[in-house]
């Protein structure tokens, strides 16, 4: 590999990047069940498989049941009407990338590794933290702010989870209570406090309950989360608001948008390099900071972290002739071992021009629930990350009703919800637009 000459500014001066603008979000998983569902044993055994590959404190899984005597109640079973759960299992990814049912090979978990690829370095325009719990009264508190400065919750919720650890060797993580509150926010530093109380049930062990919040847009998706579950001392996140896998069609220095590092526990010394991975020959990986001070990539440089800073860096790649890179930014310390933040940059033509080449292409997977009462979600699987398309909606008389439109859709899973209430009870139509790929879903009342 050739590098070009880099000049290390002294590392000493201090830090001068713009307050940041994302936050690292922390992925919700939702786990909808029942205690006599078999399939829901191995995908609890895939969730664990993923969780394992995994920082503490990068994701926050709960489990709901529904039809399980003591452990359902009505404000559980609402949140399988919200998203309108059918079969069981079903695992819902920040309330927007949903893994039904489970086989024989569930329990390796390699779906539940790829749907939280799509949010485990995420930023996300809001912080949440949680200001008080009181296990004996079911009471807490949480306080989210807005770390972007132009970006407006609106039409929100917070949604308020009440979860029991360890009921039985079998039961754990199992969601007691449901409470929402609406939330509207705006402007970089603004803050809004959301509290809930619950009512307790003397059967719950109060000391193995604990409290988690999110903020849930009204598309389902989940922007947050927090929980009062144990953090490590030391720990970094990423924040990146970006496509990790980055493009250009020009020759020469490539630099990527701005991704932060948070130091989210206590203050502590890291040291930053790039793992190569694969790179053509003629290329050199770098980073800099924000205040300009650019690293080679290759060697180690140390950093001071305070408790709860923020730095913010950009990728500085110099490519000449065609290809990708495969890369890693670390982030490493002797507390946390190695935090790995995976990219890849091509240099080249975006299109495939080989006529004899296979186009790149959206693949429709499943509807769900089918049949539905008033909103059915389409799976759909996409090759890279930027693409567009639409789902066209038929009558039974091939009638064209409407386009959803599928835009900017990330690499791997997606999915989208369709509202038909106003529209009578019957069998529907749907195709991805220019393809072949098409479905029937029926309405029932």
């Amino acid at each position: 590999m050739k590098y070009i000459t880099i000049v290390i500014m002294l590392i000493s001066v201090a830090f001068l990047a713009a307050d940041p603008i994302y936050y690292p979000t922390t992925p919700v998983i939702e786990n909808f069940g029942a205690s006599w569902c078999g399939g829901c044993a191995l995908a609890e055994q895939g969730l664990a498989v993923m969780q394992s590959q995994l920082y503490p404190g990068e994701l926050i899984i709960s489990r709901l049941l529904t039809e399980s005597g003591e452990y359902s109640n009505v404000q559980v079973d609402s949140r399988f009407d919200y998203y309108e759960v059918m079969g069981l299992p079903a695992v819902i990814f920040n309330g927007k990338v949903r893994i039904n049912g489970a086989s024989d090979e569930t329990i390796y978990g390699a779906d539940y590794i790829d749907a939280i690829g799509n949010f485990r370095y995420l930023g996300s325009p809001l912080k949440m933290s949680m200001q008080s719990f009181d296990a004996s009264s079911g009471t807490f508190s949480v306080l989210t702010e807005m770390v972007h400065d132009t970006y407006a919750l609106e039409d929100a919720k917070v949604v308020f989870y009440l979860v029991e650890e360890d009921i039985t060797t079998e039961l754990t993580q199992i969601v007691r209570s449901v409470h929402t509150e609406p939330i509207s926010l705006s402007g970089a530093g603004n803050q809004v406090l959301s509290q809930a109380s619950f009512s307790l049930d003397p059967a719950w062990n109060t000391a193995q309950l604990w409290a988690l919040a999110f903020v849930q847009l009204s598309s389902k998706t989940i922007l947050q989360g927090v929980s009062t579950l144990p953090l490590p001392q030391h720990y970094v996140r990423a924040a990146v608001s970006f496509d990790h896998d980055l493009q250009s069609e020009v020759s020469g220095l490539y630099l990527s948008p701005t991704f932060w590092i948070y130091n989210m526990g206590s203050a502590q010394y890291v040291t930053t390099h790039i793992e190569a991975i694969s790179v053509p020959d003629s290329w050199s990986l770098n980073y800099c900071d924000e205040a300009d001070n650019c690293y080679p990539g290759s060697i180690d440089i140390d950093f001071s972290y305070t408790a709860g800073e923020a730095k913010s860096f950009h990728l500085n790649i110099w490519a000449e002739g065609n290809g990708t890179a495969t890369l890693n930014f670390v982030v490493e310390s002797p507390e946390i071992g190695s935090y790995k933040i995976p990219f890849t940059y091509t240099l080249g033509p975006v299109s495939n021009s080989d006529p004899l080449a296979a186009p790149v292409q959206i693949t429709l997977g499943h509807s769900y629930p089918n049949p539905f009462r008033s909103e059915v979600s389409f799976e759909l699987t996409s090759p890279k990350s930027g693409l567009d398309s639409a789902l066209e909606i038929y009558n039974i008389k091939g009638q064209k009703l409407l386009e959803l439109p599928l835009t900017n859709l990330q690499k791997g899973a997606n999915s989208i919800s369709w509202n038909a209430e106003s529209l009578p009870s019957g069998l529907y139509l749907y195709r991805l637009k220019g393809t072949q790929q098409s479905g029937k879903v029926l309405k029932v009342r």
